[in-house]
């Protein structure tokens, strides 16, 4: 179904990508995102998609209280094995939700209506945005290995292509 196709899509550039860099520069500090590590942001995609495949069958989304599993942003083989495990598990019906959410200056939690289908485009948006910042840790660290693809989102793709000349 088109509904997931981005967000796996991603996941399968995310792997490739993981599958050749080396375990020290997972867990590298990356000067050009404030110390943060390639481990950290895949963790928090792994975790973010966890949470909405679990609102799925519990009806309710809670990404404000996720278990926060840090062995995925110290362990790359760990990384990879969850995706490999969450990608075939992108699919099915649309189903009506509660999100968990809160305000910054709001201690209390309140719900918003939502749908699987929403929270899996809300996480195809926020996994571009990591990818992006991991592009940036391959970038800083001399590291070619992603393709024109990589942390963009498929509108962008489509955007920039209206404007390459057609050979």
């Amino acid at each position: 179904m088109l509904i997931f196709s981005e967000l796996k899509e991603q996941l399968m550039q995310l792997s490739e990508v993981l599958s050749k860099i080396e375990d020290e520069q997972y867990v590298r500090p990356i000067v050009h995102l404030g110390g943060s590590t390639i481990g950290q942001h895949t963790r928090h995609i792994i975790e973010l998609l966890n949470c909405a495949l679990k609102g799925k069958s519990e009806g309710v989304v809670d990404y404000v209280n996720r278990t926060r599993d840090l062995s995925l942003e110290n362990d790359r083989s760990k990384a990879l094995a969850s995706i490999a495990l969450l990608t075939p598990m992108l699919k099915g019906e649309d189903v009506s939700l509660n999100l968990i959410t809160t305000l910054q200056n709001d201690a209390e939690q309140s719900m918003v209506q939502t749908t699987f289908f929403r929270e899996i485009v809300y996480n195809a948006e926020h996994a571009t945005h990591h990818l992006a910042l991991i592009k940036v840790a391959l970038i800083e660290m001399e590291l070619q290995i992603f393709d024109d693809r990589f942390g963009y989102a498929y509108s962008t793709l489509q955007y920039k292509a209206s404007f390459s000349p057609q050979s």
